[in-house]
């Protein structure tokens, strides 16, 4: 199961965040080189934190894309940051579309799981390996396949 842009967009806070509408995924690559305002960080952020994450939690799951002082200093995203925030986005929305449900798609994401060694799916998605590791284990849950 693939994810379309526009819904990673939605993710990230659609086009009043991102500046322009985005209607495939060349239209995303291009924001994220462009520096993708940190403010789509904090959709993704406040989406993962579900309806009762606190502040604390808040900076905790931002910290880990990008530290909070080079947070407070910029106002775009460097290529990394952004490319980790737009891979978030994206297994969220795919975890969306599997749970149809976005507080079971953000506990999923933040929630231990035992096919990932016990870390949270959020941290093995840090990576773009991480996160292709992600996506098996959400489509094999999807799928009532084995481990």
């Amino acid at each position: 199961m693939s994810v379309s842009a526009e819904n990673i967009a939605e993710v990230l806070g659609g086009p009043s965040v991102l500046g322009q509408p985005v209607r495939n995924l060349r239209d995303l690559e291009d924001i994220v080189s462009g520096g993708i305002p940190k403010s789509a960080l904090d959709n993704v952020v406040g989406v993962l934190a579900g309806p009762h994450g606190g502040t604390a939690t808040k900076a905790h799951l931002r910290n880990k894309v990008v530290p909070c002082a080079t947070y407070q200093n910029v106002e775009r995203l460097n290529l990394q940051a952004g490319q980790t925030t737009v891979r978030l986005a994206r297994l969220y929305a795919l975890a969306l579309s599997a749970f149809e449900d976005g507080n079971a798609a953000a506990r999923f994401l933040t929630t231990p799981h035992g096919e990932l060694e016990g870390c949270t799916p959020f941290d093995v998605a840090l990576t773009e390996t991480g996160g292709r590791e992600v996506e098996e284990v959400t489509e094999r849950g999807l799928h009532g396949l084995p481990a």
